[in-house]
């Protein structure tokens, strides 16, 4: 029989093990992370029209780099949480 002592709600998990350097690490890197995804789509309004003008760009090829910048994120996205799911922990 299994010692039921050892079941755990999520609650009763996380009052357990609290809030340490490890968390901390963790929320940082994840912080980083999505700082620096959210600069990448908001430096696209700033660079795109810059580039349109110097690279004599029509709209639809200007819309094309942008629309080639999240077509990797979704590939990349897909592509990573294949491998973590299958390498990680």
């Amino acid at each position: 029989m299994r010692d039921q002592s050892l079941v755990y709600t999520l609650d009763e998990a996380l009052s357990t093990i609290r809030f340490g350097k490890f968390q901390g690490l963790v929320l940082a890197y994840a912080g980083l992370g999505w700082t620096t995804e959210a600069m990448e789509v908001m430096i696209l309004s700033f660079v795109g029209p810059t580039v349109q003008s110097v690279w004599g760009l029509s709209s639809s090829e200007e819309s094309m780099i942008t629309t080639v910048v999240f077509a990797g994120m979704l590939i990349g996205a897909f592509l990573w949480g294949f491998v973590s799911d299958t390498y990680g922990r």
